[in-house]
């Protein structure tokens, strides 16, 4: 009798077969360990020199959208046509954000590896 009892009742979570695939972006926040969290738009401006900024352009690079000689650790307008570009290749024409400016979707799609020290993890 208990085996026919937990055959009707349906399971709480289904098997990963059954479970359906997405294609949104894991957020940086819950891959804190993987990939470098968002700063935000307002990081990115003239004259700004970062380790986080050398290693997005290295992204970039990697994926074809800058080449070694214009993408460096200074943010310039190559990097925002870089970003541009990447934006671009990842929504259809007038579909979103495509101001060279990353933004949290972008972001979490080019996968910058960790360069800074996360707040969570400094200890007083």
């Amino acid at each position: 009798m208990t085996r026919a009892k937990d055959e009707d009742t349906p399971p709480t979570t289904p098997p990963a077969e059954q479970t359906p695939a997405t294609s949104a972006p894991t957020p940086a926040t819950e891959n804190s360990d993987s990939y470098e969290p968002y700063p935000g738009p307002e990081f990115f401006h003239a004259g700004r020199t970062s380790p986080i900024i050398r290693a997005m352009s290295r992204r970039l690079i990697a994926g074809g959208f800058g080449s070694p000689g214009t993408l460096g650790d200074s943010w310039t307008r190559a990097h925002r046509r870089s970003v541009t570009a990447f934006q671009e290749s990842l929504r259809p024409k007038g579909g979103g954000d495509v101001s060279g400016i990353p933004d949290q979707v972008a972001w979490d799609k080019l996968h910058v590896p960790p360069v800074s020290a996360s707040p969570r993890v400094r200890e007083a």
